[in-house]
């Protein structure tokens, strides 16, 4: 979150036993893992103050809404964890007010169709552990208002791919799974557009290299060629006992994503784990890689202090079950299309570059266009959110490839997930030999 620091104390009131944020707590780091500071904030039950959330469970894998932060100072990874924590908040609330309920037929206003969005394949429906269903245009959903970057113009989309935690109210709402990628939170309207914008182009990426196995070139860093706050977290993120690997995972929308396997050679039980970050700047996107390194390390070990890690049963949500699983040490071989093998070796300064553009999120949105990808906005600011100055917004990409953490519900159906690796110049696959094992991200 790039936020000044000025910028982000504002958002301290949200702290307090009566606030929007109960407590923020320092995690620790284990000795030999980079110094990175890791906090979290703890928001606490929302059903108790959001009639949305009745019945919402506060589970720390799948249901969990607290905020991670992670930084050079322990400061600021706090104050990161209460956007992120007011990011999740904002995503879960809604005002029946702003809701329109209707079939296709019945909408006089321009519209987005769930037709557009990511679905799963006929295999995956077929499934007894799938949980999602065709869409029917016919079956009144509800719908919310959004502006489309692309069109410059208001459209309606399903509310039930905005909001988290939104119980389907008819089985046409079953279509998709609302997720937490797009939401953004920022004291400027355009950067939390933006910021949004490239989380989901950064999970797109991470989707499409994991279900086609890419073999993505290697990365190469010159720490000399690094700005000063960059240089230090590379510094950071490269000192001690754990290898990053990192690679170009920029996929055809030509924004760069950088992707990276951590690797430890002492740890049985965390020896790989990987995660990708995007950026219009390079360098940014490979200071964010080492902070979401300590943070994802961190969150895995409490996980797995909790309870053994297994893989999740596929019918399930996970958000970090399948990355602790794969984080075992006799897991290695599943990622030896990133580890093995020659590779192309790609300097970082070879990537796409942004943030030289005038307008650099006219710019991404002009490239997502480019490829047949629209980019739509939803102003999800809460109360509270606007009392700190912040601006919240959930961004959505319908032709994008989502990141599941359901294994049977991996929207295997979604025809970008077959066409863009082709654009990258990679081989593209068939469902029937997409990569079997589940996703190793968090």
């Amino acid at each position: 979150m790039d936020v000044s620091r000025h910028e982000l104390k504002q958002i301290a009131s949200l702290v307090s036993p009566y606030g929007l944020v109960s407590r923020t707590t320092a995690l620790p780091v284990a000795d030999g893992d980079p110094d990175f500071a890791v906090r979290v904030s703890s928001i606490g039950d929302l059903s108790k103050v959001l009639y949305s959330m009745q019945g919402w469970s506060n589970d720390s894998d799948t249901g969990n809404l607290n905020g991670a932060g992670s930084a050079l100072a322990g400061e600021r990874a706090r104050l990161i964890s209460i956007a992120e924590a007011l990011e999740r908040y904002s995503i879960c609330s809604w005002h029946d007010d702003d809701i329109t309920v209707a079939a296709e037929a019945e909408l006089t206003e321009d519209f987005v169709s769930p037709t557009r969005w990511p679905r799963c394949s006929a295999h995956e429906f077929a499934r007894d552990d799938c949980g999602l269903v065709p869409y029917d245009p016919a079956v009144p959903i509800r719908w919310v208002r959004a502006w489309s970057l692309t069109r410059g113009c208001p459209v309606l989309v399903p509310a039930i791919a905005v909001y988290l935690h939104m119980a389907p109210h008819s089985p046409s709402e079953r279509f998709i799974r609302g997720i937490t990628t797009g939401a953004a939170v920022h004291s400027d309207i355009r950067s939390a557009v933006l910021g949004g914008l490239l989380e989901v182009v950064e999970r797109d990426a991470l989707s499409l290299a994991w279900l086609h196995r890419l073999r993505l070139p290697q990365l190469s860093v010159d720490p000399e060629l690094l700005e000063p706050s960059v240089r230090a977290h590379h510094a950071t993120g490269t000192g001690g006992h754990l290898e990053v690997r990192l690679f170009d995972a920029t996929t055809d929308f030509g924004i760069p994503v950088v992707y990276a396997v951590q690797l430890s050679p002492h740890e049985e039980h965390l020896a790989q784990i990987v995660c990708a970050t995007c950026d219009v700047d390079p360098q940014r996107a490979v200071s964010k890689i080492y902070r979401e390194l300590a943070s994802i390390r961190v969150a895995l070990r409490g996980s797995m202090d909790r309870r053994p890690a297994r893989r999740p049963e596929d019918g399930t949500v996970s958000v970090v079950g399948s990355a602790a699983y794969n984080a075992s040490a006799e897991r290695r071989h599943v990622f030896r299309h990133l580890l093995e093998g020659e590779r192309d070796v790609r300097r970082l300064e070879e990537l796409p570059d942004l943030s030289a553009a005038a307008d650099p999120l006219a710019t991404a949105v002009s490239q997502l266009a480019a490829r047949g990808a629209e980019t739509l906005v939803v102003d999800i600011t809460t109360d509270e959110a606007r009392q700190v100055g912040m601006h919240a917004v959930k961004v959505l990409v319908p032709e994008a490839v989502p990141l599941s953490f359901i294994h049977s519900e991996r929207y295997l159906g979604t025809p970008r997930l077959y066409t863009a690796p082709t654009a990258m110049g990679h081989q593209s696959h068939g469902e029937q030999s997409l990569n079997p094992e589940p996703q190793p991200a968090a």
